[in-house]
């Protein structure tokens, strides 16, 4: 590893371990962590160059009916012209990942600690619908509602 190298993965380790997150090395620069949520557990990789952080998260494959196929590339679509800053990807071995891109410039561990955050927030609102288009399985559709329900009368808040 050169020093420049040695250099961005001390920074991104001070910044993880500043921000409270424990993650695990995976090369030189780049970390997974983990996230558990309601619906499903998150890893998230992040990396860093000198330029650029990144992070990315695997959200599902792709499926091989073509009908499902072009019906998700579509959801995806829609989903990507209403989020900013984190985009939901394809990638080379025909998964659906979600992105983010973030000038190093501008991070520190707050700001690392929050994008995270934006990644797993957005897995987490659009999982449901994308795993139902994908697989045709309404197995979401209970639990999904269950955490969305409001409070009832007397209900504590």
């Amino acid at each position: 590893m050169d020093h420049d190298q040695a250099s961005l993965d001390r920074r991104l380790s001070s910044m993880l371990s500043d921000a409270g997150l424990r993650a695990k090395q995976v090369t030189s620069s780049s970390y997974d962590v983990t996230f558990v949520s309601d619906l499903r557990e998150w890893s998230v990789n992040v990396r860093m160059t000198e330029a650029w952080l990144m992070l990315r998260t695997f959200v599902l494959a792709l499926p091989t009916a073509p009908a499902r196929r072009l019906a998700l590339l579509e959801t995806v679509a829609q989903i990507n012209a209403g989020i900013a800053l984190a985009k939901l990807s394809l990638t080379e071995d025909h998964s659906v990942c979600i992105e983010l891109e973030y000038r190093t410039e501008h991070v520190g561990a707050d700001t690392l600690k929050q994008l995270l955050g934006l990644v797993v927030r957005i897995g987490d609102e659009h999982y449901p619908k994308i795993f139902r288009i994908a697989t045709g399985d309404a197995t979401l559709d209970a639990l999904e509602t269950a955490f969305k329900k409001p409070a009832k009368e007397g209900d504590a808040a």
